[in-house]
């Protein structure tokens, strides 16, 4: 078997113009071939009749309406997470991107979202309104339809161990090695 003939082609995308250029070599010979990139665009799904943007707990995922995908400019393939910030006594679902621990977003706009994940999430209701976190752009708070309570709780900075209470043989306690408030 004989070889007459090769030929190689690449393809490079140029990112400042768009343009996908192909070159060709053929035994030596080389020419440069120009297209236009052509992207591909998101079908934005039907109205969904909701005023307001909000994310939607399903099973095993959840969902951004019309409005979030609006409001939040998140593209199919990116990578989103909901993270839980703590302040005081209060935890807030918060919505980001996150390349690294985050799930992707289909092109129906749903994200994975199962196990503990999906649980520690139920807690806060089943429907969320998506408001922008002022001073981070990119972040959103979620607002769930369920009122949490204060998961965190405050412990005396010292416990004292019944063990070590000095009681003499009449049942009353030495109070000399405690402080006391009055």
């Amino acid at each position: 078997m004989q070889i007459n003939s090769a030929k190689l082609i690449v393809e490079i995308l140029d990112e400042t113009t768009g343009e996908i250029i192909t070159r060709e070599a053929t035994l030596g010979d080389f020419k440069e071939v120009t297209k236009k990139a052509t992207t591909t665009r998101t079908k934005k799904s039907k109205d969904d009749g909701e005023t307001e943007p909000l994310i939607h707990l399903l099973e095993g995922k959840w969902q951004l309406n019309n409005k979030a995908v609006e409001l939040t400019s998140f593209e199919p393939e990116m990578k989103l997470d909901i993270k839980f910030e703590k302040k005081g006594k209060t935890t807030t679902p918060i919505l980001c991107v996150d390349e690294k621990s985050g799930n992707r977003l289909t092109k129906t706009f749903t994200v994975s979202c199962r196990g503990s994940r999906h649980d520690n999430l139920a807690e806060y209701g089943d429907t969320f309104k998506v408001v922008p976190y002022d001073g981070k752009d990119g972040y959103f708070k979620l607002i769930g339809n369920v009122e949490k309570e204060n998961d965190i709780v405050e412990i005396p900075e010292e416990i004292t161990d019944p063990d070590e209470m000095d009681i003499s043989d009449d049942g009353t306690v030495d109070i000399s090695d405690f402080e006391l408030e009055l």
